[in-house]
């Protein structure tokens, strides 16, 4: 083994893999190299869970350290990190639960907690201005589109995973209680992030609707036309209220009339 490329390639496979023996060889040939690979690589996979657990604290409430250990060193092996930057590290571990068949809670909270974590990291984005609300106040609603902050995240689940979530803040109520399983109920959840904390917002099913289409460039008179379609009665006003409440809009967009 004389290219450095082949050495680093043998250290690698030696770290995530275990196969030992190429790397020790050429950097020891008396095998006294083999305990020191075999402690670097039990460090080096020791803070890779432990990146796993700060990204999913909630996940590792649930079923315990020794169970997330096990998942975590089955992701650790399938999905080598290739970045020094650690915070994307997590992202495929929904998918790795699916893979795997876990539990489907697992998988629906493990997707929750990412977005919360990307959602902590994102960039900050000016609020809506008082003269960006009145011009949309003012303005022909079928030519009024909303920006939504880059700290705002719309979500789906088959189940109320959030009361999970919530459940399982290190402030939540000790006397809290969440019966599982889960009921199926479609769920509509809004992640933001305000004042540096992270929130997550349940939404009634047609109310979520109504503003993730908003989210992806629906005009505000097409979310009204959904909306009462959908409910004979439906008050936009409260859905718009709900909206300002929540605080993630960025701005507005004017479309060119016809």
């Amino acid at each position: 083994m004389s290219r450095l490329c082949d050495l680093q390639q043998a250290f690698a496979e030696a770290i995530v893999e275990g196969k030992h023996t190429a790397v020790t060889a050429a950097m020891a040939a008396d095998g006294s190299a083999l305990r020191s690979m075999a402690l670097y690589r039990r460090l080096i996979r020791n803070n890779f869970v432990q990146v796993l657990r700060i990204t999913y604290p909630v996940l590792h409430r649930l079923v315990g350290g020794g169970f997330f250990s096990v998942l975590a060193h089955g992701y650790i092996k399938h999905y080598p990190s290739t970045s020094g930057d650690l915070f994307p590290y997590g992202r495929h571990l929904p998918a790795w639960l699916q893979h795997i068949e876990a539990p489907p809670l697992l998988g629906e909270l493990a997707r929750l907690e990412w977005a919360c974590h990307e959602m902590y990291q994102a960039a900050d984005s000016s609020p809506l201005s008082h003269d960006q609300l009145q011009a949309m106040v003012s303005a022909d609603p079928s030519l009024v589109t909303i920006r939504f902050h880059q700290t705002a995240r719309f979500l789906s689940f088959p189940v109320p995973v959030h009361r999970v979530w919530q459940a399982l803040q290190p402030d939540a109520s000790p006397d809290e209680v969440i019966d599982l399983p889960l009921p199926e109920e479609e769920t509509g959840i809004i992640v933001t992030r305000r004042e540096g904390q992270v929130r997550v917002t349940p939404l009634n099913w047609l109310d979520y609707r109504l503003l993730e289409a908003l989210s992806q460039g629906a005009t505000v008179a097409s979310i009204e036309r959904l909306a009462r379609e959908a409910e004979s009665g439906f008050d936009f006003t409260r859905l718009m209220t709900t909206l300002l409440n929540l605080q993630v809009m960025a701005g507005i967009s004017m479309k060119e009339g016809l």
